[in-house]
């Protein structure tokens, strides 16, 4: 009987990687053919990044303010500078004639501004027999 075998398989088997290693070993022949001899070139690469990040937290912030800006401004600019002018009744608020004569589709604060600033007020406080005018939309 033989003691040794020069019998060879003609499949060679791989030895089989962990899934993490394989991702591991992807990312280290990444870094290094990035990297470089002395390093500089993956650390532009992070600045790089964090650049690009830096900027996109600043262009959302500013189209936030952008949005915030529309929402309470743009009812006021849309006047077509005509005025109603009412008398104010006993027991009527600014927010009582804003209700009866703002759009439907315009916020009631927005209103009384307009009304405050076509009518010349500072403050919201009116008496029965005050003139107002009101913006019309």
């Amino acid at each position: 009987m033989l003691k040794y075998s020069t019998y060879r398989s003609i499949y060679e088997k791989t030895p089989e990687m962990d899934p993490i290693e394989n991702h591991v070993s992807m990312i280290r022949s990444i870094a290094s053919s990035v990297m470089g001899r002395n390093g500089k070139s993956f650390s532009k690469l992070i600045h790089q990044v964090n650049l690009i990040k830096l900027l996109m937290v600043l262009m959302l912030v500013i189209s936030g303010f952008t949005v915030v800006g529309n929402v309470f401004a743009s009812s006021i600019s849309q006047v077509k500078h005509q005025e109603k002018k009412i008398v104010v009744e006993p027991g009527d608020t600014l927010w009582s004639i804003a209700l009866e004569n703002k759009p439907s589709d315009m916020r009631t604060v927005v209103y009384i501004e307009g009304i405050k600033q076509y009518s010349g007020l500072e403050g919201s406080s009116i008496q029965a027999g005050d003139i107002l005018s009101l913006p019309i939309y």
